[in-house]
């Protein structure tokens, strides 16, 4: 996927932001300009928009979360290998 395909996307999101209620618009403000820093080589593995635009803002969310300095938020817990989600399910 190029950075071209996801611009329909990314457009269509900011007219929706633009009819959220006011204190909502910078935060659909702040997931679009995620979705336009990003560059064809990051795309490149992505063939639907959506899930590209998923993936990065899940990324920035899970980023932010372990930023030390950000107030109010603590690191994210580590992921444990040997443990399924879950139970029952073999693991590996």
């Amino acid at each position: 996927m190029r950075r071209m395909e996801l611009d329909p996307l990314i457009f269509r999101w900011k007219k929706t932001t633009r009819a959220l209620k006011i204190h909502e618009q910078p935060y659909g403000r702040h997931i679009t300009d995620i979705l336009e820093r990003r560059t064809d080589a990051e795309l490149a593995l992505f063939t639907d928009p959506v899930e590209a635009a998923a993936f990065f803002c899940l990324l920035d969310m899970v980023m932010r979360a372990g930023d030390l300095n950000s107030p109010g938020l603590t690191p994210p817990l580590p992921l444990s290998p040997q443990r399924p989600i879950i139970e029952g399910l073999p693991v590996g």
